[in-house]
């Protein structure tokens, strides 16, 4: 299965990235803007609801004050308490129309408790009848008002509408005499206030009765519209408020703030449009978001490239210096070939020459039944004389085969000093070979610590040979010695047997001179028994040695082989790593 190449993983992850954060920046503009837009009109929208309150309370304070100063004239309480004087009304109407050319909307009107004559722009109009519904304003104001009140009313014939404002006037004492005022052209506040008013923002001016006072277009005003039919998501409750009060729902945003000098109540409105959910510093915000992802990500990438590049150098020096130690690996598993196959016949020699000490020693044991027979023909030999000399020619063909096996015995020495011979070849090139093991191994570095480790287990293994060498040297040294005895003495035993059989004659006379030397040699033969016994123990601890040798050999040579195993498979991830990386 092809594999793909890191660097374009890299690289289209990252271009998928960076549409991710760019998208992530659009939204995070798109609500930014919202936010940030949502306050900015609901700071403006407070703050013209504040404005309009204070301009709308600033006019009518005006009027208030001019209204409560007319009422507090000593001359117009002298008229309220004696209406029927015509010197005091003269002066009252003189008042009274000072007054009127002060007011914004140039008119006046008056009723006293004594006549109950109403008055409009200085003129009678008509007389009170407090018992009159349709003049209950009037007992309200004289009699269940502190100071004034308001009596707002449309009028569609002059298109206005006006605030009737009724101050009390009170005598010297405190008590209401009757009621004077004036009417304020509320038309003009509205106009006014509408002169500035931002073209997406929408006000209107209500009652607590929730009918329409103020608004831009004055014809809905004489219907007398409810502010919750021009605007259905708002309730009764949430309408009607005593401070600035917010209310946003999915239609736009909502201000609404009491006029308390009237009892009235300003509604202002932001509609929500697509326009309003971008603005500037979200627009600049999601920039300055966009301008810094490609930033991290093209440094993202250099880094990337950078380690890549690094990674894939030290990859391809790695693998040159694998396919090196590849080759040592194979040079020292030929050579532990060898080794095997040198112990083998080392071995299998040893094994012969085993066999062979084993029959020598049956020999021995054959020669020690023999001096056995000697010596009882040695007690015979005082009956028999012809007994004596057939015993001494049966005594010197033993002895004739007892040389024949000392010497055999000296070839297998022999054999075994040129098997001590190729050990200590053997033991010779091991050790060079860990030498050279060793060198390559730290050649290699980080990568050889495993092959240092097999290289150390060779050099044990080097120097443990050298020390079975060295006892097996010792052990043929010490058969050497034995078996130039053995040779000696039977060269003695062969010389007195050839005696013997020479001078038969004699026999009686040397009889007890051979008896001892009978002795002698059964002495003799028990030494060459125990040497051979030696011998053959020895050997068997030397082909114990060599087996476990060949034993350890044949692992060295297993971990070798997994070693150079281990080493291809490095080659292997390292060409599939290059690969993947990609070249430069």
């Amino acid at each position: 299965m092809h594999k793909k190449n890191i660097r374009k993983v890299v690289k289209f992850f990252s271009l998928v990235f960076m549409i991710i954060v760019c998208f992530a920046a659009v939204c995070v503009c798109i609500i930014f803007s919202r936010i940030s837009n949502k306050q900015k009109i609901r700071a403006q929208l407070e703050q013209i609801a504040s404005q309009k309150n204070l301009e709308f309370q600033a006019s009518l304070n005006s009027q208030i004050t001019l209204a409560l100063q007319m009422c507090k004239s000593p001359v117009i309480i002298e008229y309220f308490l004696n209406p029927d004087d015509k010197e005091l009304t003269a002066q009252a109407l003189k008042e009274f129309s000072a007054y009127q050319n002060s007011f914004l909307g140039k008119t006046s009107f008056w009723a006293n408790n004594k006549d109950l004559k109403f008055y409009s722009d200085l003129k009678y109009s008509y007389t009170i009848d407090p018992e009159n519904p349709n003049d209950y304003w009037y007992k309200m104001t004289v009699f269940e008002t502190e100071v004034y009140n308001f009596n707002i009313n449309y009028n569609p014939e002059l298109n206005k509408t006006m605030l009737w404002l009724n101050v009390v006037v009170r005598d010297k004492n405190d008590n209401p005499i009757g009621m004077a005022g004036t009417g304020i052209p509320l038309s003009e506040f509205i106009n006014d206030m509408y002169c500035d008013m931002p073209q997406n923002i929408q006000m209107y001016l209500y009652n607590d009765n929730l009918e329409i006072t103020g608004a831009k277009d004055s014809s809905i005003l004489a219907d007398k519209h409810l502010i919750t039919e021009y605007y259905k998501n708002l309730s009764k409750d949430s309408v009607l408020c005593k401070s600035l009060t917010s209310i946003e729902d999915k239609t736009g945003e909502y201000i609404l703030a009491p006029i308390e000098v009237i009892g009235w109540n300003i509604l202002l409105f932001s509609p929500k449009t697509i326009a309003n959910s971008f603005t500037k510093d979200g627009f600049m915000f999601g920039l300055v978001i966009i301008f810094l992802a490609v930033i991290i990500i093209a440094v993202y990438i250099w880094l990337i490239n950078n380690i890549l590049g690094v990674a894939t150098t030290h990859l391809v020096d790695t693998k040159a210096k694998a396919g090196s130690q590849v080759e040592v690996m194979d040079q020292v598993s030929s050579i532990m070939q060898e080794n095997v196959d040198y112990l083998d016949s080392f071995g299998n020699l040893i094994g012969d020459q085993i066999k062979q000490i084993a029959t020598s020693v049956d020999n021995t044991s054959e020669l020690m039944n023999d001096l056995e027979a000697m010596n009882i023909l040695r007690k015979e030999s005082n009956e028999s004389a012809s007994d004596l000399q057939e015993s001494s020619q049966n005594g010197n063909s033993h002895i004739v085969n007892i040389t024949e096996k000392i010497a055999e015995l000296e070839e297998c020495t022999k054999r075994l000093s040129s098997a001590n011979a190729l050990i200590a070849s053997i033991t010779s090139k091991t050790n060079l070979l860990a030498m050279n093991a060793s060198i390559e191994a730290s050649h290699a570095g980080e990568q050889g610590k495993g092959f240092a480790v097999v290289a150390k287990e060779i050099r044990a293994l080097a120097e443990k040979s050298r020390t079975q060498q060295q006892d097996v040297s010792r052990a043929i040294d010490d058969i050497n010695n034995m078996v130039s005895e053995m040779v000696e003495y039977s060269q003695t035993a062969k010389t007195s047997f050839d005696e013997i059989v020479e001078n038969t004659k004699i026999v009686q006379k040397n009889f007890q001179n051979m008896s001892n030397k009978l002795e002698s040699e059964a002495s003799l033969v028990q030494t060459i028994s125990a040497n051979l016994q030696n011998v053959k123990n020895t050997s068997q601890k030397i082909n114990q040695s060599f087996a476990e040798m060949k034993q350890s050999n044949q692992l060295i040579r297993r971990e070798v082989h997994e070693a150079n195993d281990s080493s291809n498979q490095l080659l292997t991830i390292t060409d599939e790593l290059i690969k993947t990386m990609g070249e430069k």
